[in-house]
């Protein structure tokens, strides 16, 4: 029988901080910009009942990981909705272990999240606003306030009870007081960053509400049908960043800045944590980050959580 650990969603919780999640996200980007990490566009099969999404990596350093994640997109509002991470080892092949559970995708989308605020907003940033209360909304929250020390956090969702437990957990989990907005006007008005992290298919904040030198994260919908924020944010901001470009490309017109003077300014990531290309060249430079989903990260991720078990 297999020696291998199968690891589910309450050993991630415990094994892994955000903030190591979030150095380890940081790393992803290293070996990207230097061109070690092989992150192809997510991939589908349509099998009639369902489909499978796979996002697929490898990295030649850093022990050389690589495998796949596999979820069930279709069923994203389900409470039984389950992804699986399978990571093998690049130098004999064998399985070094399975994660089972959406948090650690979660988690890595925040850590995500938190290397574009460290990177991307000014280290002067103390007022956080997150538009959204749900998981991509936690992860988010805990990955930016472990790269920025924020003094006000404000939180706006249009469902009541949600906000409100959300505002409760969050305070105990990260140790600061996380605050109810009653719109979400309200909350980004005065924020240094921004987060949206939302399902909703029309936008849900305007450029006319920020502040200058604002960094913004847009983690929900961002195709031409479906987005949580509009063009006048792209207008107005200096520097437009996405953590895949390969992704972007794949989704071809579908995208919110297909076709527009906007789609040839988005740079990567890797190189803006690389140090190759600055992020802002001011201090009231606005910035704007569309997170897609580097593939390969999660691998990474659950490769770091394999040697912490292993020891």
């Amino acid at each position: 029988m297999l020696d291998i650990p199968v690891v589910d969603d309450s050993m991630v919780a415990e094994k892994l901080t955000m903030a190591e999640s979030v150095d380890c996200m940081e790393r992803a980007f290293q070996e990207h910009a230097k061109g070690s990490l092989s992150a192809p566009a997510r991939f589908g099969s349509d099998l009639g009942v369902g489909q499978l999404m796979f996002t697929a990596g490898g990295c030649r350093s850093a022990g050389s990981p690589l495998g796949f994640r596999v979820y069930e997109p279709k069923q994203l509002g389900s409470p039984r909705r389950s992804e699986l991470v399978a990571v093998f080892s690049g130098d004999d092949g064998g399985l070094r272990g399975l994660v089972v559970g959406p948090y650690l995708g979660a988690l890595r989308t925040g850590a995500i999240g938190g290397v574009a605020v460290k990177h991307l907003s000014r280290p002067d940033a103390t007022r956080l606003a997150i538009v959204g209360a749900g998981t991509q909304a936690r992860t988010q929250l805990m990955a930016a306030s472990s790269v920025r020390d924020f003094e006000d956090i404000q939180i706006y969702s249009r469902t009541a009870s949600r906000l409100q437990v959300f505002c409760e957990e969050m305070s105990g989990a990260i140790g600061k007081p996380v605050t109810p907005s009653r719109s979400a006007r309200e909350a980004v008005e005065n924020a240094d960053v921004v987060v949206c992290a939302t399902t909703s298919e029309a936008p849900v904040i305007r450029f006319e509400w920020l502040k200058s030198g604002v960094h913004v994260n847009a983690i929900g919908p961002k195709f031409k049908d479906s987005h949580e924020m509009d063009l006048d944010m792209a207008d107005r901001c200096q520097c437009l960043v996405t953590d895949t470009l390969v992704q972007m490309e794949e989704f071809g017109e579908a995208f919110v800045l297909s076709g527009t003077e906007h789609y040839d300014r988005v740079v990567d990531l890797a190189e803006i944590v690389a140090g190759t290309r600055p992020a802002r060249q001011s201090e009231t430079d606005n910035t704007l980050f569309y997170s897609l989903g580097l593939a390969g990260t999660e691998v990474l991720l659950a490769d770091h959580l394999f040697s912490r078990i292993n020891g």
